[in-house]
């Protein structure tokens, strides 16, 4: 069940066998998975959630569609879908609320909440492919999602064109 059918309903969603913590296997968007999923918990999701959130926002404002692309994304991704649906939903909104109440500071909390995977080397590099899917959705990178993801590499300390950007 995708994260936007469990926005509505929140009954939680069954792990798939061969899918578990356990399993060391790319998962739908091409990232790898960690042996060990509990190392990709709260630090992931936040900078994985913060970077969609940033992504979403243009022009002070969130597109509902771009709501909806998001949480379907979210659905699909091996680690996140293991995660609480209503704490990526409670996250997501107020990383947004943020970014439409004050576009600067919102901005800047996002780019904070990305900067937690610097630690991380291989979440970094989730986190910022997770950036090109979402900003990648309506098909090319646009300017604002190129600036997005080049600043979430700087924050993470990557080369932006590792990742073609």
């Amino acid at each position: 069940m995708a994260f936007s059918n469990r926005l509505v309903s929140p009954a939680s969603t069954p792990t798939d066998p061969g899918t578990g913590p356990e399993s060391a296997h790319p998962d739908s968007t091409g990232l790898p998975l960690a042996p060990e999923c509990e190392a990709w918990g709260e630090t992931f999701r936040d900078a994985a959630i913060g970077m969609c959130a940033v992504l979403s926002a243009t022009d002070g404002r969130i597109d509902p569609a771009a709501r909806m692309r998001v949480a379907q994304m979210a659905g699909a991704h091996d680690v996140l879908r293991r995660l609480s649906t209503d704490a990526l939903r409670n996250l997501f909104e107020d990383n947004c609320a943020r970014l439409i109440m004050d576009p600067a500071f919102g901005h800047a909390y996002a780019m904070a909440q990305i900067a937690k995977a610097t630690e991380y080397p291989e979440q970094a590099h989730a986190v910022v492919r997770i950036g090109l899917l979402v900003g990648r959705i309506d098909g090319e990178l646009d300017a604002h999602a190129m600036t997005v993801i080049r600043e979430a590499c700087q924050v993470l300390h990557l080369d932006p064109h590792e990742f073609g950007v």
